[in-house]
């Protein structure tokens, strides 16, 4: 894999400042890009730390931490005292971005809503991230990916017809919410350029995740077709070879149905009338797939890619997670880099991505300890004494 640490920041956002309230996931994916685009964050936690300090912990460590909070540097400040609240404001001066992914109303009750930002710095762009959005009748509710999944009809169609719909097992809606959240605000950077003013981003977990799944869905629901699980693309699955190991094969679409019948041995099935729309393969799903899979168990998963290869059928082997760590496309492609953190060796962590020519993001910074930028950014940033650092720690303002 290739190595991170890259002192050199070349990032198109190199200069950009963002004061950064984020916590757990959805919000922290969006400052990371921002960071590692080349942007200074400063990542503020209550000083009991982000909540994602307590997940997937090994060791003391916070796996899930690390992956989303490199390029940061992190101070403790308590915004439920006044003294924390000014320091907020100091920092909002010094800001270009302010993140948070509280739950509508919060920061309204902190006294820092987009209205009291604005007071404090006119041109500042104001990134809020939430389950369902500042507005509308689902503003105050609580939301994780799970629910999210549930709600934007994508658990619908995940897993098998006779199991209850399940999750797909990994923060999709966070992951775009974050990404979308990043794109937001880099666009309304580009809108204050030009004009000098700063704006509010409003991104939320729902909407990213009915982004993600585009209109395919909802345009075939109103059309009569039901998206149900395990009825989307067929031919198509996973499907187990005779080693053991499971490829998926896309052949739903028109051109690629002859082709499949043809590797499995069937070229007639291509030319029956009961199988000539993709709709009416759907009606006969069970049979059309079971010919792929009777086919599939007399190949090695070798032999089964070689065909479909040639063939020029998609496909995909199913890989366990080590199997991704080691995959000589994701490695040459610098997807997966190594990241060196103090007292816990080496880490993998997902590459810089999207990848630009001429002004390539980093890594440069593991994920911080908490509060270990303290000192540098309360007295060399904010121009504080350490005997008043020392005074507020005292006071548990920071």
């Amino acid at each position: 894999m290739a190595n991170a640490n890259k002192n050199n920041n070349t990032g198109p956002l190199a200069g950009i400042k963002v004061v950064d309230l984020t916590r757990y996931q959805a919000g922290p994916t969006c400052t990371m890009i921002l960071g590692d685009m080349g942007a200074e964050v400063i990542k503020i936690e209550e000083p009991g730390g982000d909540d994602g300090r307590e997940n997937s912990v090994v060791g003391g460590f916070s796996l899930f931490f690390a992956a989303y909070n490199r390029n940061k540097k992190s101070v403790t400040l308590n915004l439920r005292t006044e003294k924390g609240k000014e320091l907020l404001r100091r920092f909002i001066r010094w800001g270009d971005v302010l993140a948070e992914n509280f739950r509508p109303g919060v920061m309204a009750r902190l006294g820092f809503a987009y209205e009291d930002v604005c007071q404090i710095n006119p041109g500042i762009i104001m990134m809020s991230n939430s389950g369902f959005g500042q507005t509308g009748p689902y503003a105050q509710r609580a939301a994780f990916n799970p629910v999210i999944e549930a709600m934007s009809g994508l658990m619908s169609m995940t897993g098998y017809e006779d199991k209850p719909p399940s999750s797909m097992g990994v923060g999709l809606a966070d992951a775009a919410a974050g990404s979308f959240g990043a794109m937001g605000t880099i666009l309304a950077l580009y809108h204050r350029r030009n004009t000098g003013k700063g704006q509010h981003v409003d991104v939320s977990l729902l909407e990213s995740e009915l982004v993600l799944m585009s209109s395919g869905p909802f345009l075939r629901s109103l059309g009569g077709l039901k998206m149900t699980r395990g009825s989307n693309t067929v031919p198509g699955g996973a499907f187990l070879t005779s080693d053991g190991r499971y490829v998926y094969i896309l052949g739903h679409h028109d051109r690629h149905f002859p082709i499949i019948c043809r590797l499995a041995g069937r070229p007639e099935v291509a030319k029956d009338p009961r199988f000539g729309s993709l709709g009416a393969r759907l009606n006969h799903r069970d049979e059309l797939n079971g010919m792929v899979a009777q086919w599939t168990r007399t190949m090695t998963a070798d032999a089964l890619e070689a065909a479909l290869e040639e063939a020029g059928l998609p496909y995909g082997r199913v890989n366990e997670v080590a199997d991704v760590l080691e995959d000589p496309h994701v490695r040459a492609r610098e997807m997966l880099v190594d990241m060196d953190h103090p007292g816990k060796g080496i880490l993998p962590l997902v590459g810089v991505y999207p990848k630009l020519s001429e002004t390539p993001g980093s890594i440069r910074t593991p994920a911080p300890l908490l509060g270990q930028h303290n000192e540098e950014v309360y007295c060399g940033l904010l121009g504080l004494s350490k005997k008043e650092l020392a005074t507020l720690q005292a006071e548990g303002v920071i």
